[in-house]
């Protein structure tokens, strides 16, 4: 059984989304805003400046897939300038478009387990209700086996030995819960095989159900609405009885990754006796649980399986960088030979069923992804392709791992990217304190556009894990516990203050910039440490906590006590006051720097009245706000000129109101579907 992870590729979000959600059609002419050239713009530097569409367009070819047999090749690559299934032989031969979507693209995909259908996740406008297709790879034929309006669905598990049966969760019976269900990909035909009842006979909401490896189903998870403690439930067969597994605090963590493939354990992650994650084994029978690996820095990070005998074979921490620990020696040759082939950080993102070609992708700091095509019987390697070739012509700016220390002794795992000292000088120089989303996410070493942008214009740019990010253990985790506007924010002011009394960031030139948390992050930064940051600029940020939680997704509700832990209640009176007191609407008085605030028409995460409000209440007392609504969005970017527009806002508004900066000339985008409010 292959457990499927619906989530964007981490590669795909990059280009794609603050989340994964993708939003809806709402066309408006673009209002172009004047533009004045810096004084020190000369051609010598417009021909090292990177385009924007280099950073910001789609990706030449992107997210390979072996077939089954590994005779076939999926990828992503655009067609008039839209996202869209590709095919192509193994020897990379006779490229063949699959899909002609022509609106917001296809991005998650992957193969049946019959080698002849494509299985891919979309929704019709931008509302994160996907459906589920399935795409016959010799016809082009394709069928939607969820066509039911306003419910979300996604395939969930496949296995091997089932070549043409899926596992498929919907939320038709109920928006707020997923039941579950077998698709026969032969007829199309639904039976569902877990009943979602919403709630347990003890009262708890449940969550979701895992198959073990032949997808029976064999656990249930769930969580108690008022302390927000989750209990995980098992059973051996459709006739057994439930049995609680284990039970645990929002706070901590026991996650069952992967049945063995005879059903008899499970393999998990947790931290219930320790701070940092670790790997476990545990036998059902006994429930003796055996320890198998940790890192002394990180949490638990991926974990390769082998596809024939299900154990364990590789495992990653990411601390600062990516560390891989080998578990089983029968790979070692492999990972030896790929960790001294190409820079970068590498990971296997497909396999054929044989196991015996990999396809291989190297992630570096001037490239997002290099794709190789790996045989293991002869140890030889094939380059495929490079996801942005472009970027080859230009220099890009180094990524510096550092840690800060907070004000109360946390140290946050950090990244520095500096401009090219040969133009820029040695600084201090205008500086980005870019704020990652989530917050429950983190910034990680690597390629990030907008990183590159702004250090090729002239900027330093500090990406800091604040306190509430995820990888680094539960304390660090817990300690953003109701730490929005507060403690979560002082670690960001730290960051600066740390850029600052280092030399690197000038402090009359800091500019707060973040999506989704990090919009918020901006928001509060410009309302509670004005004095920080000359300008800001805020993607999909919620301004007010209390409706902000108010107005969630229905299918995120079943968590409200897991949030309420981790954000606050607005039901209950002392939170509410609190989230109050963290709100930067209630704070626009303190905003007097100029702000750009960017909003999907549809976002169903951060809905466009958190965005109304901070503008409307800017706007009341007379601070500058530039306000961009993308009607085809939500809360991300699908749509390529979109995402391009935003890009060349964003550097447009910064050199006009950062003083001694450099800008590539911004003219607004045909086709791109902004309003300026």
């Amino acid at each position: 059984m292959r457990k499927i992870l619906l989530l964007t590729p981490a590669l795909l979000l990059m280009f794609f989304a603050c989340g994964d959600g993708e939003i809806a059609v709402v066309s408006e002419e673009n209002t172009e805003v004047p533009f004045v050239e810096p004084e020190h713009f000369s051609s010598d530097n417009a021909e090292r400046l990177i385009p924007r569409e280099v950073l910001f367009g789609n990706p030449e070819r992107i997210g390979p897939q072996l077939s089954p047999d590994g005779t076939k090749i999926a990828y992503i690559a655009p067609a008039e300038a839209v996202l869209n299934l590709w095919v192509m032989d193994r020897d990379l031969s006779e490229p063949r478009q699959l899909t002609f979507d022509t609106n917001r693209g296809v991005t998650n995909y992957f193969w049946a387990e019959n080698g002849t259908d494509i299985l891919y996740m979309q929704d019709q406008a931008g509302e994160e209700n996907t459906h589920v297709y399935q795409l016959n790879v010799s016809t082009g034929d394709v069928v939607d086996l969820t066509p039911i309006e306003g419910v979300k669905a996604y395939v969930s598990a496949t296995d091997e030995n089932q070549p043409n049966t899926i596992l498929i969760e919907t939320n038709e019976q109920n928006p707020m819960f997923f039941d579950v269900y077998s698709c026969d990909l032969e007829t199309g035909e639904l039976t569902m095989i877990a009943d979602n009842p919403g709630t347990d006979e003890q009262g708890n909401m449940v969550l979701g159900f895992m198959p073990d490896q032949d997808m029976n189903i064999r656990m249930y998870y769930t969580i108690n609405p008022e302390d927000g403690f989750i209990t995980i439930n098992h059973r051996w067969d459709a006739d057994s009885e439930w049995e609680e597994l284990k039970t645990f605090s929002s706070n901590e963590e026991w996650s069952p990754v992967r049945f063995t493939n005879d059903g008899s354990g499970i393999y998990l992650t947790s931290n219930l006796e320790s701070n940092l994650s670790s790997f476990y084994f545990m036998d059902l029978e006994t429930r003796e649980q055996t320890f198998i690996t940790s890192d002394s820095l990180a949490d638990v990070g991926g974990v390769g399986f082998d596809p024939h005998t299900g154990e364990p074979r590789s495992i990653s921490f990411n601390y600062l960088r990516r560390r891989r620990e080998i578990l089983n020696e029968s790979i070692m040759p492999d990972m030896d030979f790929l960790a001294e082939f190409h820079e970068g950080d590498f990971g296997t993102t497909s396999r054929d069923n044989a196991d015996s070609t990999w396809i291989v992708v190297y992630y570096t700091v001037d490239n997002p992804a290099v794709y190789f095509l790996y045989d293991r019987t002869d140890k030889s390697m094939e380059e495929m392709f490079t996801a942005i070739p472009a970027l080859a012509d230009y220099d890009l700016a180094a990524v510096e791992p550092v840690e800060i220390t907070s004000r109360d002794g946390f140290i946050l795992p950090s990244y520095l990217t500096l401009p090219n000292a040969e133009f820029y000088g040695e600084g201090p120089y205008p500086t980005i304190m870019y704020v990652h989303g989530g917050p429950w996410a983190r910034d990680y070493y690597g390629y990030e556009p907008f990183c590159q942008l702004f250090a090729n214009r002239g900027f330093a740019v500090l990406q800091v894990n604040f306190r509430g990010s995820t990888g680094f253990g539960k304390e660090f985790l817990n300690a953003g516990n109701q730490q929005w506007g507060r403690n979560m924010q002082n670690d960001i002011s730290d960051g600066v203050a740390w850029a600052v009394e280092t030399g690197v960031a000038d402090p009359e030139r800091v500019v707060i910039l973040g999506g989704s948390y990090g919009g918020y992050a901006t928001l509060a930064g410009a309302a509670f440490t004005p004095e920080l940051y000359c300008a800001a600029v805020d993607f999909f940020g919620p301004s007010d906590l209390n409706t902000f939680m108010e107005s969630v997704p229905p299918y995120w509700k079943p968590l409200k006590a897991m949030m309420d832990i981790r954000v606050g209640n607005p039901e209950d009176e002392t939170d509410r006051i609190m989230l109050d007191a963290a709100s930067p609407v209630n704070f626009a008085e303190n905003m007097t720097m100029p702000m750009f605030i960017v909003q999907g028409e549809n976002d169903p995460r951060v809905v466009i009245g958190e965005s109304d409000q901070m503008v409307a209440a800017l706007r009341a007392i007379g601070t500058e706000v530039l306000y961009v609504v993308y009607g085809e969005e939500g809360h991300g970017f699908a749509h390529e000129e979109n995402r391009l527009d935003f890009a060349g806002r964003v550097e447009e508004f910064l050199f006009l109101n950062v003083p001694g900066v450099e800008c590539e000339l911004f003219v607004p985008i045909e086709g791109a579907t902004t309003r300026i409010e």
